[in-house]
Parts: structure tokens; sequence; C-alpha cells
């Protein structure tokens, strides 16, 4: 397992979309519209904003693409004719990629306090990365469901689109949305990118209270996607 864990790592250091989507445009976007607007508020709003974008274009698009090369190039069944359980391979390569998403999210965090001057304490930070985590492992075992779903590329870059858009632009991770319509903020409640950002907000405010909540609310996601991925697993050719 640690071999795996290792190689995965190593792997994803490698990946040319991880540097750019997910460290460089959220850390760039972070400065251009923080400082942009100019204002302390929206200085957490925006760098939480591109954190829980990271989180979302690494353990759900990136890993998307690596699963369906995974599968495409036998690793799977080659797995079957192993020592090494299934569940041990899933472990470590979702173990590896929820890593690189938390050390995503924790370099904006820190280009966010450096350039910003935000007020990090030790248990703000602790719970931050713990929503990040939680975040991360959900859509980990999401895209191990997705990936299961379509044959080509192309399908798949279609999938994650319509997929990775709508949870990202129907969010506050850019803009408020205090002033939508009820049933727009009735909807957001299913979108568990939102509950990442509630997390990572309420974390940094030490709002005990909404931060249970949406610590909740992602182990609530984080156990459907397990579920999703493990159907995926027995309905599929793997």
């Amino acid at each position: 397992m640690n071999t795996i864990f290792s190689l995965s790592l190593k792997s994803a250091a490698r990946e040319p979309f991880l540097l750019f989507w997910s460290i460089l445009v959220p850390i760039g976007g972070t400065l251009v519209l923080g400082f942009l607007v100019g204002t302390s508020d929206y200085a957490i709003n925006i760098t939480t904003g591109m954190m829980a974008t990271g989180i979302l274009f690494y353990a759900f698009t990136t890993t998307v693409f690596s699963l369906l090369g995974q599968r495409r190039r036998g690793v799977y069944q080659l797995l079957k004719v192993t020592p090494m359980p299934l569940s041990r391979y899933i472990i470590s390569v979702s173990g590896a990629w929820t890593l690189v998403s938390l050390i995503c999210a924790m370099l904006v965090l820190m280009v966010g306090g450096v350039f910003f001057h935000l007020d990090l304490a030790l248990a703000s930070v602790l719970k931050m990365g713990t929503v990040c985590v939680l975040g991360a492992m959900g859509y980990v075992f999401f895209s191990f469901f997705v990936s299961g779903l379509f044959q080509t590329e192309a399908q798949t870059s279609i999938a994650t689109n319509l997929i990775a858009m709508p949870l990202l632009l129907g969010s506050d991770a850019f803009y408020s949305l205090e002033a939508a319509p009820d049933w727009i903020k009735t909807v957001i409640l299913l979108n568990p990118f939102q509950w990442l950002l509630n997390g990572l907000r309420s974390g940094f405010n030490s709002n005990n209270r909404d931060w249970a909540i949406s610590a909740i609310t992602l182990l609530i996601f984080l156990g459907i996607a397990l579920f999703l991925a493990v159907r995926s697993f027995k309905s599929s050719d793997y």
C-alpha cells in the first residue's frame, strides 16, 4: 500500500493539469480578485472559494481522467491476478489524491494569508483542513463512479464539465447570492461544493455550529459517493 501511495503522489506531482488548474489558477484568481475588490470580507471569501475550486478541479476533474486511463490500461483487471486486494489499491490512490488536494488548498490559504493578512489561528486552520479532507475524499470517490460511466476522453470531458460547472457556478464562491431568489437558495442546499465553502468559512471564523453542520453534510456526501463508487465496481467490467 505504501508503494502505491508513493507512486500515486509522484504521478500527481508530474501532472500538468494539477499545476495549472489546482495551484496556479486558484492562487492567481485569489490575488487578482482579492486585490480588485479590495475588502477584507471578500479577501477571505475569495481565498476559501479558490481553495474549494482547486479541490474540485483536482479531486474530481483530474482524477476522473486518471481513473479512465487506468481502466483503459487494464490496471483493475491486472489487480485480479495479484496478491493486492482491489480495496487496498483504491484506499492507497484515494489517500494520495486526497493529500494532494489538501496540499493545493493549503497553498492557496497560505498565499491568501500572506497577501491579505488573514488572521489564521491554528484551530481555524485545522478545521479548514478537516473539511478539505472530507470534501476531497467525497469528490475522489465520486470520480470513481463517474469514470466508470464513459469509455472515451471526449465523453468524460463533457460529463465532468456538466457536473463541475453547475457545482462551481451554483455557489457563492466568487459572488454573493444573498439577493438570489428563495428557490435558488433552496437548490444550493443540495450543492456539496457550497457545503465545502461553508465549512471553510465557518472554520476560519470559528463558528463551531455551522462548521459542524458543514462537516456532517460533507460526511453524508462522502458516504453517498463511496456507495456509488462501490456499486460502480460491482456492476462494471473492472
